[in-house]
């Protein structure tokens, strides 16, 4: 019977190529460093190293401390490894979505604030279920789970709404979004959705005209999520066959500016608003 490979995601990749760095930069060999770290053998680390096995915090921190690794990068790498043990109520959904989308949907629920820039579609996470539907029937490979995978986009919802330290949302969405054809009604109810939700104080909502001038958001939609630690942002590339992660900081900001970028090149906050009702309410 053939196994499904666990997959890492892209938090354990990022901290198994560090710790393997960090050893290298220290000049210890793989044996040196199991000899000196209680509970490690020379399987585990290379498990560790190669994100075959999440590491414990507290082989992380002996790792680091027998790495002499500065407290910066420490406390990012040790934050990651805090965060592996994490439960979220994705992992039911683990027969219907990829790693790349658990990954998404994890750092979600972990980021302080998400800038997302959409040229085609509204974002998922101000998506309606009918509008999610439409959407996700016409462009999945599959033409089976799909009510499961719009149970997930809407469920990804929650961190605009929960009790306990909402995300910030900023989100800009290109005028051609706006227009296409899921069925007027079904618009009609996702314009209205993108109007209360623009009312929360942690959701911003700026709409891209088209006679914008070009920006460098004609590169392409993206979602930048940022938390607490600026060391750990990461942004997502949609793709057609595969999405991408950038992690590389100074890429990341690159990304960054080019989003304040496309905010000064939308309607304001309020002139959104007011181009999003009278979008709805042209509707027959």
């Amino acid at each position: 019977m053939a196994t499904s490979e666990r997959v890492p995601t892209v938090r354990q990749r990022r901290i198994a190529a560090d710790l393997r760095r960090l050893r290298e930069r220290k000049g210890l060999s793989a044996e040196q460093v199991v000899s000196k770290v209680p509970g490690l053998n020379l399987p585990k680390l290379s498990r560790y190293e190669n994100a075959r096995s999440g590491v414990k915090p507290e082989i992380v921190e002996a790792l680091l401390d027998l790495y002499e690794c500065d407290e910066g990068l420490r406390e990012v790498l040790l934050e990651i490894a805090r965060q592996k043990d994490q439960r979220g109520w994705w992992k039911g959904y683990s027969d219907t979505i990829n790693p790349l989308y658990t990954d998404l949907i994890s750092m979600e629920a972990q980021a302080v604030e998400i800038k997302a820039f959409e040229l085609t579609f509204v974002p998922g996470l101000l998506q309606t279920p009918d509008y999610a539907t439409a959407i996700i029937s016409r462009l999945s490979a599959v033409s089976t789970g799909v009510d499961a995978m719009v149970d997930v986009r809407i469920a990804r919802q929650r961190v605009l709404t929960r009790m306990e330290n909402p995300v910030k949302l900023c989100a800009v969405i290109h005028e051609s979004a706006l227009a296409i054809n899921v069925g007027d009604d079904v618009m009609r109810e996702q314009l209205s959705r993108l109007v209360k939700m623009s009312r929360l104080p942690n959701v911003h909502i700026q709409v891209m005209p088209a006679t914008a001038r070009p920006n460098r958001g004609f590169n392409g939609a993206f979602t930048l999520l940022e938390f607490p630690q600026r060391a750990l942002d990461i942004v997502l590339t949609p793709g057609m066959v595969r999405s991408s992660w950038v992690e590389d900081p100074a890429e990341v900001d690159i990304y960054r500016g080019s989003f304040h970028e496309i905010m000064a090149a939308a309607l304001n906050v309020d002139d959104s608003l007011e181009f999003i009702t009278q979008k709805r309410d042209e509707l027959p």
